[in-house]
């Protein structure tokens, strides 16, 4: 367990110490994930519409209040939030939630950005109208150099079902070659799926600065990570970008609108180490491809021995990241909390959640 420096400095980390970490989760639905075998976010293709606003009431008021269900599959796979929300209590993370665009309005104390909007599906090359991408950025931008300061240690993370999709369509028609490279939700990539959808939206686009390409195969979440993340820099703060493969598609983002020597040195991508040793996909080949200059880290949790066999599909390629669940566990090893401390919460957590006690 622990975190380890994948690419980048090894004393990247000591910048960070001393700092204090607030998490902030960017949430947004895409029409995207409704497609059949795009996301297993849900327990219907429709229903990962719903996931976002869900996963942030669970994360802050420790239940799903919008409706009477508990966030996990029939089989017990918890949300990434379960995870999420462990960590924050323990370490005692304050949590900002940020809607850029919910299917479902969260009924719990959020900031919502003005233009926020749902995708719509990017194989149809609708996913944002018009300006609405650049205005996402700005107003995102504009939250987090009023939010945080040159005190802080900011976590971003995300909840989109469908966003690896859409991360994809934002690398891919900005030019980078990261077909096939980006991660999935289940132990089962539908690589195939993924580039014929946003193959047929570019095929509508042809070229487009990263707005016009955001607009037709990208979705509201990833533009308005990258607003946050250069505005929490621009007011001093440090960054952690908590995710997988889908922080590409922000990197791209902040490259390709000129920001990424503004962020350099202020910002680091944290993810987990499910998503550094999957198979299927390649961080690192991104984070090359993408931003050869920006760190990428893993935390490692360890729920092999987990008496909830909910937890132990995480160790079996299920689900891997999301709710900034990498980027928190650095955030809470960085306040001093130790892996035992750190995975007993967790399972304190999921019993709670469950309402079972540990079984085989």
């Amino acid at each position: 367990m622990g975190y380890e420096v994948i690419r980048g400095p090894e004393g990247v980390v000591e910048g960070l110490k001393g700092l204090s970490p607030r998490f902030a989760l960017v949430i947004g639905s895409t029409e995207t994930s409704t497609i059949p075998g795009v996301s297993i976010a849900g327990a219907s293709p429709q229903a990962t519409l719903l996931t976002p606003a869900l996963d942030s009431e669970y994360l802050i008021a420790g239940k799903v209040i919008s409706y009477d269900v508990i966030p996990m599959t029939p089989d017990g796979i918890p949300t990434p939030a379960v995870i999420s929300r462990a960590v924050i209590r323990a370490a005692g993370i304050p949590s900002l939630v940020i809607d850029a665009g919910s299917y479902l309005v969260p009924k719990i104390p959020h900031a919502a950005l003005p233009s926020r909007a749902v995708a719509g599906r990017a194989d149809e090359c609708r996913a944002l109208d018009p300006g609405r991408a650049e205005a996402i950025f700005a107003e995102a931008r504009l939250l987090g150099r009023t939010a945080f300061s040159r005190r802080d240690l900011v976590v971003v993370g995300e909840s989109i079902p469908g966003g690896t999709t859409t991360a994809l369509g934002i690398m891919a028609g900005l030019g980078y070659g990261v077909w096939g490279k980006v991660s999935s939700a289940g132990p089962s990539n539908p690589h195939e799926l993924k580039a014929r959808i946003v193959r047929e939206g570019l095929a509508k686009l042809g070229r487009g600065d990263w707005a016009g390409v955001a607009s037709c195969v990208g979705d509201p979440v990833h533009p308005a990570m990258a607003g946050l993340s250069l505005g929490a820099v621009e007011a001093g703060a440090k960054v952690v970008l908590a995710g997988g493969t889908q922080m590409g598609a922000v990197l791209a983002i902040l490259s390709n609108a000129g920001h990424i020597r503004r962020v350099r040195g202020s910002l680091i991508v944290c993810t987990t180490h499910w998503v550094v040793e999957d198979p299927s996909s390649d961080i690192v080949g991104i984070m090359e491809e993408v931003a050869p200059e920006i760190p990428l880290l893993a935390y490692s949790y360890d729920l092999r021995n987990s008496p909830y066999p909910g937890l132990r599909k995480y160790e079996e390629g299920y689900v891997k990241e999301g709710v900034g669940i990498g980027g928190l566990g650095l955030a809470a090893s960085l306040l001093g909390l130790s892996d035992e401390e750190i995975t007993k919460a967790i399972h304190e957590e999921y019993g709670r959640l469950a309402g079972i006690g540990p079984r085989d």
